[in-house]
């Protein structure tokens, strides 16, 4: 299997179009036309192509197979948001947590299986340590699983997590976990989502879980998800980071969604990822 992994732009990434209308260089070359199985599927036409997508919601182990023809597939991974833990003292100054990483790509195929792998989303709500959200991978790509936000005051717990988008930090000292792009801490690794913000004591809120189209903001505010229309032709902003509890008792416990990688907010689930892949016809 060859693998292509297209360069996103970053006004792009800005306006939060990456992968989006015109987005993907879709199935094609001298082989056939491709026939494949695996998913739910759908059918639509998106500019002056129609595409047929396979969309992938349950966590754990699919397969994409490919029944016949050979050409290239567009791929959508959205690995699982964190979740966050809960203080002893109760809910409050909980930070949001980070997005699962959100990464696109084209591979060509031939046939034969592919194996997918969804990434569930990390639980919120329990004492111990931020809980990240599982990885996503296919096409011998990954989507890292969001971080877990900070929830107390010792060390490490404190903290947000690094992940596809970092968690926040716990009130404070926390300090706001780390996204996957290049160098930060990942080395060579196309960006997948931005840094969770630290807490802040003088407002006594937890920071923001980060997202994949901006960082967490300054106070309650999660970072901004993308759009994407590789499932139905029309956008979807997935990979939300979550938003963060304040003190007295601003409490924000929801949990990420369903399929959409957000991070949890307060002491939420984050939400499980999903996998899209979809070609011409």
């Amino acid at each position: 299997m060859k693998e292509h992994h297209r360069k996103e732009s970053p006004i792009l990434n800005l306006l939060g179009l990456s992968g989006g209308i015109g987005g993907g260089l879709g199935a094609g070359g001298a082989g056939g036309a491709i026939s494949a199985s695996g998913g739910t599927t759908a059918t639509y036409t998106s500019g002056s192509y129609t595409y047929k997508s396979h969309t992938f919601t349950s966590n754990g182990a699919n397969n994409f197979v490919v029944n016949s023809g050979t050409g290239d597939v567009d791929y959508l991974l959205i690995a699982g948001g964190g979740g966050t833990g809960t203080a002893p003292q109760g809910g409050s100054r909980e930070a949001g947590s980070g997005a699962g990483g959100m990464l696109t790509g084209t591979a060509s195929v031939s046939p034969g299986p592919y194996p997918l792998s969804l990434g569930a989303g990390g639980t919120g709500g329990t004492a111990g340590n931020p809980n990240p959200g599982a990885n996503s991978t296919g096409f011998s790509a990954t989507a890292y699983g969001g971080g877990g936000g900070g929830y107390n005051d010792p060390a490490p717990t404190a903290a947000g997590s690094n992940g596809g988008s970092g968690g926040g930090g716990w009130y404070s000292p926390g300090v706001g976990g780390k996204g996957v792009y290049p160098g930060s801490p990942y080395i060579n690794a196309p960006r997948q989502g931005y840094d969770g913000s630290p807490g802040f004591g003088g407002s006594e809120y937890g920071g923001a879980g980060g997202g994949a189209g901006g960082a967490g903001g300054r106070g309650t505010a999660g970072g901004i998800g993308l759009a994407n229309n590789y499932r139905t032709g029309s956008n979807i902003t997935y990979a939300a980071g979550g938003q963060s509890n304040d003190y007295p008792g601003t409490n924000r416990n929801n949990p990420g969604g369903t399929n959409t990688g957000n991070g949890g907010s307060g002491t939420g689930n984050g939400g499980p990822g999903i996998i899209v892949v979809r070609y011409r016809t």
